[in-house]
């Protein structure tokens, strides 16, 4: 048993949930190592350029901004809003439907008269459910967490187009169906990244937010291993001890903390060895998120920038969440969303770059149907012409034009299937005492979008920050 430890902490994945623990545990004064298999940092929260061209790669806004928010705390507290500027948008989203434009507005008041104009036969409903959702503290809200958004949705609504409207919404931002989503899940997505405080974007893309929580979690004294991958995790009498990397170095620590997949955690890089086979199941047993196909593209000199394109817009084309939920499951998807980073900056004017991406939910399916180019090449022709009905001259600019399939996912972050948002949030998965920070192996702690605080940045930040006041509660006690 080794004593003598090069690091008091190793987080496994420089992800925003790794970076925000990272910056906790190193201010705090624990040297801390972070490992990235990746030659940069970020995982989903990064932006990547082609010919000019730059497109944030999985994550395309922020949320929960405000100031008295957890999200904003921990910016703040980490020193994040000195170095970088975040703009918000109102509207922060469009909803466009075969007969309705919904604006989502920073003003719950507005966005309510907006549904209200669409459904007056619900305009009380509508009311009396945003309300809800808004004012709610978020204990009282956990009434709903053993009920399906189906069924929290019925409480309220009899019509089946705006219940159909308001289940796409929570797809495209959880990656799980209103059948299986817990509702409580479901309230706090509304809540944080829809109704209340959305629209938020990073000047500089994705990857510049990133590279800031990199830059500092460097001035707190962490270090970074980039382009490293993890090979195991050393464990000693039930004890995490370190890791050990590809190139077989070892690497000593008191803690170590993973930020990444967590089948990949636990049956790759521990073993099943040293788990029990009862936890082994249980892991075996969980659901992923669906994952995403994404077309990015690059759009020619000429294109006309008149559209509502620095808000995110989603496409519905459809009225029924069973029609929307079948086609996705056979790749032939009738709901997107659109969303453009030059846009949301302004920067198109000045650089003719602009850049769009269509996104979609799919199954991960298997390998071999994403890595054929027809497949591919049918769903992304599919995006792209629907989405020239709502912008009409879209196709007739594009200069660049290429897609990212589950498997481009699974390359980007080892998500297991490809995974959006980590583990569906089931009824039976949200809170599951099998994923949470703490771990059935001491000193062996998860943070991220594997465990049960959620899925998106919001989320991932927050669990960071929970994870790093687990570990240095223990070493107080210690």
């Amino acid at each position: 048993m080794k004593e003598n430890y090069d690091y008091d902490a190793i987080i496994i994945g420089a992800g925003i949930s790794g970076l925000a623990c990272g910056c906790y545990l190193a201010k705090a004064g624990l040297k801390t190592l972070i490992v990235e298999k990746s030659h940069y940092p970020g995982g989903y929260c990064c932006s990547f350029t082609k010919e000019g061209y730059r497109f944030d790669a999985c994550v395309h806004f922020l949320s929960t901004l405000r100031k008295d928010s957890k999200f904003y705390t921990i910016l703040n507290n980490l020193g994040l809003f000195k170095e970088i500027n975040i703009i918000r948008h109102d509207p922060s989203d469009i909803i466009i439907t075969p007969d309705f434009k919904i604006k989502i507005y920073n003003d719950i008041s507005s966005t309510i008269i907006e549904f209200q104009k669409c459904f007056p036969q619900q305009k009380s409903q509508i009311r009396k459910f945003f309300n809800y959702i808004i004012s709610t503290p978020t204990m009282s809200l956990t009434i709903y967490k053993n009920k399906t958004l189906n069924d929290l949705l019925d409480s309220y609504f009899t019509d089946n187009y705006l219940k159909t409207i308001l289940s796409v919404l929570i797809l495209g931002l959880a990656g799980s169906p209103a059948s299986q989503i817990s509702a409580l899940v479901a309230c706090l997505i509304y809540r944080e990244f829809v109704l209340l405080d959305g629209g938020y974007y990073p000047v500089g893309g994705m990857q510049k937010f990133t590279d800031t929580f990199a830059r500092i979690f460097t001035k707190f004294s962490g270090e970074v291993l980039m382009s490293n991958k993890v090979k195991k995790i050393i464990i000693e009498d039930n004890q995490a001890r370190g890791v050990i990397l590809a190139n077989d170095k070892h690497i000593y620590s008191k803690y170590v903390i993973s930020a990444c997949d967590a089948r990949q955690t636990f049956f790759e890089m521990i073993g099943s060895e040293n788990i029990k086979k009862d936890f082994s199941k249980a892991i075996e047993s969980l659901i992923p998120s669906y994952s995403a196909f994404m077309v990015y593209l690059g759009m020619d000199s000429d294109f006309n920038h008149t559209y509502d394109l620095k808000s995110n817009m989603w496409i519905i084309n459809s009225r029924d969440m069973n029609e929307i939920h079948s086609k996705m499951l056979n790749c032939k998807n009738i709901h997107f969303a659109i969303t453009s980073p030059s846009m949301k900056e302004r920067i198109a004017q000045s650089t003719n770059k602009n850049s769009i991406c269509l996104t979609t939910n799919v199954p991960f399916i298997n390998a071999e149907y994403w890595k054929k180019e027809s497949n591919r090449k049918e769903l992304e022709n599919r995006l792209v012409d629907a989405a020239t009905e709502t912008i009409p001259e879209l196709s007739k600019h594009i200069h660049l034009k290429f897609n990212a399939t589950p498997l481009t996912l699974y390359k980007w972050t080892y998500n297991y299937q490809g995974a959006a948002y980590g583990w569906e949030g089931r009824i039976n998965q949200f809170c599951n005492p099998d994923i949470s920070e703490k771990t059935i192996i001491e000193n062996l702690y998860l943070t991220g979008h594997w465990n049960n605080m959620g899925s998106g940045i919001t989320s991932v930040a927050n669990s960071g920050h929970s994870t790093a006041k687990l570990v240095l509660s223990k070493e107080k006690k210690l």
